[in-house]
């Protein structure tokens, strides 16, 4: 049985100290920038508009539709290299591939079939977000007379802090 190239113990190091700096990077901008934003532009969405757009409207986009898709084209860039390799090789992990822990090396039926599982992740974002597109077209509309459109007098997210 063959096994697929492991890290050094100082790669795994390495990767695993990169791994956490830019997790730590993704939380502190999203808490401090991120975040306030969306809750500022939800909260006063009936106050703009986008493209002729209304703010309800991009608001439901950005959820139904923008979101999966921004995930499926994550994925898609980290998954779609070593499942096409696997996929072209018969082999998985693919000819050159290093892993974090001893991991058996399939080859065949069984490695296109796994090449094929993480090739379909990204694919299943990209119907999430075919669904979701129809899912928000068949939302009920706002009733506009229950909006408080005296937070559009002072619109800006400076106001709010």
């Amino acid at each position: 049985m063959d096994y697929a190239e492991e890290y050094t113990n100082s790669e795994k190091l390495k990767r695993t100290i990169l791994g956490l700096l830019l997790a730590a990077f993704v939380v502190v901008t999203h808490n401090k920038w991120v975040f306030p934003y969306i809750s500022w532009y939800a909260a006063t969405a009936h106050c703009h508009s986008l493209f002729d757009y209304s703010g309800i409207m991009v608001v439901r986009l950005s959820v139904f539709v923008g979101l999966p898709l921004i995930v499926g084209l994550l994925f898609f860039s980290i998954f779609a290299p070593i499942g096409y390799q696997g996929l072209m090789h018969s082999q998985f992990p693919p000819p050159g591939a290093k892993v974090y822990k001893k991991t058996k090396i399939l080859r065949g039926s069984r490695a296109r079939i796994k090449s094929g599982c993480i090739l379909a992740v990204p694919v299943l974002f990209l119907g999430l977000a075919i669904w979701g597109y129809f899912q928000m077209q068949s939302m009920p509309p706002v009733d506009i007379e229950q909006l408080d459109f005296s937070v559009c007098e002072n619109n800006s997210i400076d106001a709010q802090s």
